[in-house]
């Protein structure tokens, strides 16, 4: 009888995960885009290195803002937004942030969701609880437009005038020496776009095409090791922060050759031992981007010269009000990541910051100086050059 029961609580258990799988394929294989024969263009705010753009969901009058993420798999709506606007839950998944941080959350159904005045209907969407060390809110904080709405169309981003273009056909391009072709896979339930770069003549695969991603190219700690007589710097982090708050990792920068579809340029690389692979805005903003979804190509349209901002080696992060704590150094210096900082150039958190937000915006123009003095926890004094 104790068998019998442990048989039918297991084909229980399993019936109910296949049930939830399924459920999740359809919310992810059933949008829509409803319009045809169009251009539709939106201006976005370019905030932080990030693309944020406007939309309505459903009914709401109001319109939202949501960070635009060919990274992000599914879209997400802030859980407290999606509890007011009635989404109701149907049914629930494990998602992971860009830092490896992972949530079982809730999924639901968007009937439909406007982007100007382009609709769009039967949108899966995840409800998000941001993290309490998620800077994420500070740049949108109703959610993310993620990679299930963003394989419905064709899309062109203007970096340079700010403005989001999309259709239900690829866009023309001028034919010039400037133009750069990618290919692009994607897995089979989102829109998720993953390409192939070269540093220094070594083809690395399976590189996230991420707009929703404000650095440079970042990727897997191991592949560092493919460059031994590179030099390299070490930075030990904890200041980046994914949906669902910060992780420790170890950053490895060296400067590399990148080729990405015969764009050449010397840039600083950054290897993570979290094991991420993206490619950024830092990059990106220096070009026009065309995604096709049908030919499965990404062209990129040379704007500007190609300048990518070096690692920064010292980041406070804010412990309290009175107290700042080591966010990031390198190995060698006087201070180490999570040492308690007295003051910053005799000023306190609540000194400079009202809430976290204005921190996370405002840090790298505080610590803009030619010297930092810092006061440590046991009262030494220490100077930083910048």
């Amino acid at each position: 009888m104790h068998q019998k029961s442990t048989f039918l609580i297991l084909a229980l258990v399993v019936s109910m995960a296949a049930c939830g799988y399924f459920k999740n394929i359809g919310l992810l294989t059933n949008g829509k885009m409803l319009r045809e024969d169009f251009v539709q263009a939106v201006p976005f705010e370019f905030k932080k290195g990030l693309i944020v753009v406007k939309a309505r969901l459903n009914a709401d009058s109001t319109e939202r803002e949501f960070i635009f993420d060919t990274g992000a798999f599914n879209s997400k709506v802030e859980k407290g937004l999606a509890k007011r606007l009635g989404l109701k839950t149907v049914t629930s998944k494990t998602n992971t942030d860009s830092n490896g941080n992972s949530r079982t959350i809730e999924v639901a159904r968007i009937d439909s969701l406007l982007i100007g005045e382009t609709w769009f209907s039967d949108i899966g969407a995840g409800k998000v609880e941001y993290g309490e060390d998620s800077a994420t809110p500070c740049i949108a904080s109703d959610g993310i437009i993620g990679a299930n709405l963003i394989k419905l169309a064709h899309w062109k981003i203007d970096y340079l005038n700010k403005t989001l273009y999309f259709s239900d056909t690829a866009f023309e391009r001028k034919d010039t020496l400037q133009n750069f072709e990618l290919g692009v896979s994607t897995p089979l339930l989102s829109g998720t776009p993953s390409i192939s770069v070269l540093l220094n003549g070594k083809e690395i695969d399976g590189v996230l095409f991420d707009v929703g991603y404000n650095g440079g190219l970042i990727l897997p700690a191991e592949w560092a090791k493919a460059f031994p007589n590179v030099p390299s710097e070490i930075y030990c982090d904890k200041s980046t922060t994914g949906i669902y708050g910060t992780r420790e990792d170890t950053i490895t920068s060296k400067l590399l050759h990148l080729n990405i579809g015969g764009f050449e340029a010397e840039i600083p690389v950054e290897f993570s031992t979290i094991g991420k692979g993206l490619l950024g805005n830092e990059i990106l903003e220096h070009f026009t981007v065309y995604v096709d979804y049908e030919e499965m190509l990404i062209h990129l349209q040379l704007q500007s010269a190609m300048e990518v901002p070096g690692s920064i080696a010292f980041l406070p992060g804010v412990l309290n009000d009175s107290l700042w704590v080591v966010a990031r150094s390198q190995p060698g210096m006087p201070i180490q990541l999570g040492d308690t900082l007295r003051s910053i150039n005799g000023q306190h958190p609540e000194d400079v910051f009202t809430d976290y937000c204005e921190y996370f915006m405002n840090i790298r123009s505080f610590l803009d100086q030619d010297s930092l003095e810092i006061i440590t926890a046991k009262g030494e004094e220490i100077f930083l050059n910048r």
